[in-house]
């Protein structure tokens, strides 16, 4: 076909596109008609003649459905996703709508603690992930030293045992105060064996704290009544810096509630599955309600006394402070809210497949 070519006041005006687009609309067409034939081919191979006229738009429409989506998985992946991979992705879709839509009542119902929520991510100036070099960041390699160090300071016990056995055992080719001067270097030695690094111990500390912290900040359970109610009590009690150490806390409360809520029976009856080393009798024996009840009051005010979540340069709470925040907790924060998977600390704290090598570590 050729192209039409009209010279008005020295423009050139190319009317070719005129003549083109019923090509375009062709195309579409072929392509239309193409995907038709392809339909129709899989409804004959499939079903024959078999179907009536309502079935057969059914088909149409699930088949079309199905290839759209082949090809949108193709256009994404590079590959057609195994049953399993697509029930995962709608598993996953499913998790994600339904979080947001509780994420949504609770803003409605929580909106100016959200908003004004006392903590925020702070991160190490010049610190940051990286495994390779740095034995503290690795688990793996950690472990293994950790482990070295141990059979160190065994290796030097058992040697720390011997010898000083070897020098007693001696008459008088020593003299008392040359023995126990040879025991005192053992003795030395022994201690200085399997010594930790303190710099490696430290960055351990850093690393682990970041994960913490990095878990806390996915977790939706800083923004429950609760966790308010809670941080309001260790404000007053000027314990307010540490977020980790509020949601350790929150824990043992948790575990207390749930205990006590499902042992409303004799305090003396027997748990059903708890049971507890017995130093007297050297075995294991089932406790009682009441025992269980007793154990996890005390573990609420260790959990505010925890040096495990302390951070950098924090002094330990006192017994007293521990425990007047521990009564406070019980007595002014209503139990129903806690189901005993509400408060999940450590839960989504990241594993070291999920961390970036170079990437910054949380302070605070």
């Amino acid at each position: 076909m050729k192209s039409v070519y009209i010279i008005t006041g020295g423009i050139l005006v190319i009317v070719a596109i005129v003549f083109l687009a019923p090509q375009k609309q062709d195309k579409t067409e072929e392509k239309t008609s193409s995907q038709l034939d392809e339909i129709e081919s899989i409804i004959l191979k499939e079903y024959g003649d078999d179907l009536t006229p309502e079935e057969k738009e059914i088909t149409y429409e699930a088949i079309a459905e199905e290839l759209a989506l082949d090809k949108a998985e193709l256009k994404k992946y590079g590959r057609l996703l195994t049953d399993e991979e697509r029930y995962q992705l709608e598993w996953q879709a499913e998790v994600k709508a339904h979080e947001k839509a509780k994420f949504t009542e609770l803003y409605a119902e929580q909106k100016d603690w959200i908003d004004n929520f006392p903590f925020r991510p702070g991160y190490h100036p010049d610190i940051v992930y990286d495994p390779e070099n740095n034995i503290a960041h690795s688990t793996e390699k950690y472990s293994a030293y950790r482990e070295e160090k141990q059979k160190e300071r065994q290796t030097a016990e058992d040697r720390y045992d011997r010898k000083t056995h070897e020098i007693w055992s001696m008459g008088d080719e020593m003299t008392t105060d040359e023995k126990h001067a040879a025991c005192k270097k053992l003795r030395i030695e022994k201690e200085k064996a399997g010594k930790l690094d303190p710099e490696i111990e430290e960055q351990r500390r850093i690393m682990v704290r970041h994960k913490r912290l990095a878990g806390f900040y996915k977790q939706h359970y800083r923004y429950y009544p609760e966790f308010e109610q809670a941080y309001r009590i260790f404000e007053e009690e000027g314990l307010d810096a540490n977020p980790i150490r509020l949601a350790h806390t929150m824990v043992g409360l948790e575990n207390y509630f749930v205990s006590k809520r499902q042992g409303m029976h004799d305090p003396d009856e027997l748990h059903p599955v708890q049971t507890r080393w017995d130093p007297e009798t050297k075995q294991r024996r089932r406790i009682t309600w009441g025992e269980l009840i007793e154990e996890d009051f005390r573990i609420v005010r260790n959990c505010v006394r925890s040096e495990w979540v302390a951070a950098a340069g924090e002094e330990r709470p006192s017994v007293e402070l521990a425990e007047r925040i521990r009564d406070r907790l019980i007595a002014e924060i209503p139990p129903d809210g806690f189901t005993g998977q509400t408060f999940l600390f450590g839960l989504a704290d990241p594993k070291d497949e999920d961390m970036v090598p170079g990437q910054s570590l949380l302070a605070e």
